[in-house]
């Protein structure tokens, strides 16, 4: 009888560190995840191998996923803690559970204005929790087969969901990042309010800095 309490206490306290410590368990183990799956699309690999446990854990479903048609390359940015595989669009609650994805189905990585979209209510450390982190005149890098691109954050604000401008294209403008996620969680509705919009200037491509056009330098004047 002894031994079955004591195994009792055992797996009560094993449950309970379990419980303390879930967020940075689930985060270990989708930054795990996310390391796989940016490896194998660097080997141009169709397929992750991710075990049970580690999808069970992560809630992700990376035997869904064909690499070489859904993955455009990944995102970082380091002052956030982010390093997110980037998937074609549309921006569906069954795409975001494994990163993050470009809002629209047809929008492409060479638009104007590339719109991504990444949850927060995944957990401490995953996907878009840490974008509140990030601060204007940060880096963000976008990694893909065509090479390197870097920008700069020049906004951070707030939407309602209904404004969608933030989405539009500035032909003639150089190219920036528009980052999307929730924002202002309503424990009364369950829903979160407003949008956190992150604008980011292109200044590098492939290595090689991109000027400013006229307009941006007057403005800057």
């Amino acid at each position: 009888m002894r031994v079955i309490i004591r195994l009792i206490g055992v797996l009560l306290i094993a449950a309970a560190i379990t419980m303390f410590f879930w967020q940075d368990i689930r985060a270990y183990f989708t930054n795990s995840v996310n390391e796989k799956i940016i490896k194998s699309y660097e080997k141009n690999e169709d397929h992750v191998k991710v075990n049970e446990f580690e999808k069970w854990i992560t809630k992700t479903e990376p035997e869904k996923l064909k690499l070489k048609d859904n993955m455009l390359g990944y995102l970082k940015i380091k002052t956030a803690k982010i390093n997110e595989p980037l998937y074609k669009g549309p921006a569906t609650l069954e795409a975001l559970k494994n990163g993050v994805v470009l809002v629209d189905k047809d929008e492409k990585l060479t638009e104007q204005n590339v719109a991504i979209a990444g949850h927060r209510v995944e957990g401490a450390g995953i996907r878009f929790n840490y974008l509140d982190r990030a601060k204007v005149g940060d880096k963000v890098e976008l990694l893909s087969r065509s090479g390197t691109n870097v920008y700069e954050i020049s906004k951070i604000y707030n939407v309602k969901p209904t404004e969608v401008g933030v989405l539009d294209e500035e032909p003639g403008k150089p190219q920036e990042l528009t980052l999307i996620t929730c924002e202002d969680y309503n424990p009364d509705t369950l829903l979160f309010e407003k949008r956190m919009i992150v604008k980011a200037k292109i200044i590098e491509k492939n290595g090689v800095k991109v000027k400013k056009n006229n307009s941006e330098i007057k403005n800057v004047a």
